[in-house]
């Protein structure tokens, strides 16, 4: 990761579920559902900040009904990562919802078949993550998906080499702090509902340096080559 000024490094705020949920979930996933009040807040925080890039994961129906009018409010984009056999499901995005989201020119990303962890996953299981779910994915909104995001943030050596393999043009991670978007692999940070305004202000302005640099390096390059 380049940290010396030559490319001015950008943060990606990622979000999941906003309002009420309309489903019962564990206290993992309950922890990134966020008041959609809270939501606002942030994207009035980030408006004009052309070093902020937001992103979606999961497909669930309030990325159609809470996030796109917020953010065409403020003349805001996002990069929404779709669980693709969850569209039509009760609480997730239908097919004429995730379409209206690629019509208003938001961009429509890979998250898998089924949402598992992709380091875990044989042959065939990886194969329908990362090729079924996107051919799926092309046919429902007529373009091709050229990104993807990890599940849970996982990956190694594997996932990675198969995602380069078959020709995404950008990988999305959940390791936090800054990246660069001409980056193939971006890290990006998770906004819970446990985190206060400060720290997501924070998270969008920190550029680590010295120890704590070397030592986020060398976290990610032993992700990467595990």
């Amino acid at each position: 990761m380049r940290l010396d000024g030559v490319t001015k490094p950008r943060f990606i705020l990622n979000f999941h579920g906003l309002g009420d949920t309309v489903r019962k979930l564990p206290a993992s996933e309950m922890d990134c559902w966020l008041d959609s009040m809270v939501f606002e807040k942030i994207l009035d925080d980030v408006r004009g900040r052309k070093d902020v890039q937001i992103t979606f994961d999961d497909a669930n129906e309030s990325d159609f009904a809470i996030a796109l009018p917020l953010l065409k409010a403020r003349n805001l984009s996002a990069h929404f990562f779709v669980v693709s056999k969850r569209i039509g499901q009760k609480s997730f995005l239908s097919l004429e919802q995730l379409r209206s989201l690629h019509a208003e020119h938001m961009v429509i990303g890979n998250h898998g078949m089924c949402h598992r962890n992709w380091r875990l996953l044989g042959e065939a299981e990886l194969h329908e993550e990362l090729v079924e779910a996107k051919d799926a994915l092309e046919q429902m909104i007529g373009v091709p998906v050229v990104e993807a995001a990890c599940p849970y943030g996982a990956y190694d050596r594997r996932v990675l080499r198969k995602l380069w393999h078959l020709g995404y043009k950008a990988v999305y991670t959940s390791d936090g702090g800054p990246t660069f978007m001409d980056s193939w692999l971006r890290a990006r940070n998770t906004v819970r509902r446990s985190h206060n305004p400060e720290r997501t202000r924070r998270s969008m302005n920190e550029i680590p340096s010295g120890g704590r640099r070397l030592w986020r390096e060398l976290k990610l390059l032993i992700k990467r080559w595990r």
